[in-house]
């Protein structure tokens, strides 16, 4: 087995398994990120509310929310604003039916004037006869500029980078997923050419216990017996102590090594008899050759 650890098989085990953990570690980078983006931008929700809406001068935003009557006609809706001379308008684009639960919607648009100073503004929607608590509010806040938009913004991702906190989670999540399927898919690579060096990744180390204890998986007729002995090399494929079989169950083997080593999880177990770890000798000169 150690004549085997020199050879282009073995160099593409490390190679998967350095590519497979750099992978992981890019992954759970940008989850990270996709979470903390995710987080602000709830809490930044959370402290403006759900009714308000940013404005720069110029600008439209489509709004849309429950209708309070059946049937209604555009002449059922009341729109009022307050301050009553506020620079904004709001047009009525009509009615449909909500994608989730089928109720009766409305959508429009609303506009500030170009010139429209910046302030706080309510808009409120209603609708004839319906009852008062039908009134749906708004708060228009309208920004003089992009800046005193992004300096304003509850959101610290918004504050810091201008960019909005759930486009960057919806990015950063995508890709993080992404490179967690390649995490996964580098890993069984990795498990697939261990099996054809014939070797087993330790993922637990019992270093209480004295002798000290090993886990690895090992399954088939190949996985050693109970009694036999078995090499126990590091990451890097440098022998660090020989091992005994102790019992395999349901394809995991522990074996306990019989001499203290460092030997910590992704340390490497040969699986193979210690027979098949000694390298063939190198051929001698042929006969009626000359000296």
């Amino acid at each position: 087995m150690l004549s085997q650890l020199n050879t282009p098989l073995w160099q593409a085990c490390r190679q998967a398994r350095r590519r497979q953990r750099l992978v992981g570690k890019i992954s759970a980078f940008l989850l990270a990120v996709a979470l903390l983006g995710l987080m602000d931008g709830l809490l930044a929700e959370m402290r403006t509310g759900s009714n308000q809406v940013d404005l720069l001068p110029g600008e439209a935003i489509s709004l849309s929310g429950p209708s309070a009557l059946k049937n209604p006609l555009d002449s059922d809706m009341l729109i009022r604003f307050k301050p009553e001379n506020a620079p904004l308008y709001f047009n009525l684009e009509g009615f449909f039916t909500g994608y989730w639960f089928g109720n009766g919607m409305w959508r429009g648009e609303v506009r500030a004037e170009p010139q429209a100073e910046p302030g706080r503004y309510e808009l409120r929607v209603s609708f004839k006869g319906a009852a008062g608590q039908a009134e749906q509010p708004f708060v228009l806040m309208v920004w003089a500029d992009d800046a005193a938009q992004r300096a304003g913004s509850p959101s610290y991702i918004r504050r810091i980078a201008g960019w909005n906190p759930f486009i960057l989670a919806a990015w950063f999540g995508g890709l993080g997923i992404v490179c967690g399927m390649g995490t996964y898919l580098l890993g069984r690579r990795y498990l697939r050419l261990l099996t054809e060096l014939g070797c087993s990744e330790v993922f637990r180390v019992s270093v209480d216990s004295s002798p000290c204890h090993v886990w690895c998986l090992a399954s088939g007729l190949k996985a050693p017996r109970p009694g036999d002995l078995r090499m126990v090399l590091d990451a890097d494929g440098r022998p660090l102590s020989e091992a005994r079989t102790e019992k395999l169950h349901k394809g995991v083997l522990e074996l306990v090594l019989l001499e203290d080593a460092p030997v910590l999880p992704g340390c490497l177990v040969c699986l193979r008899p210690a027979s098949d770890s000694v390298a063939p000798a190198a051929p001698g000169p042929e006969k009626g050759a000359r000296a």
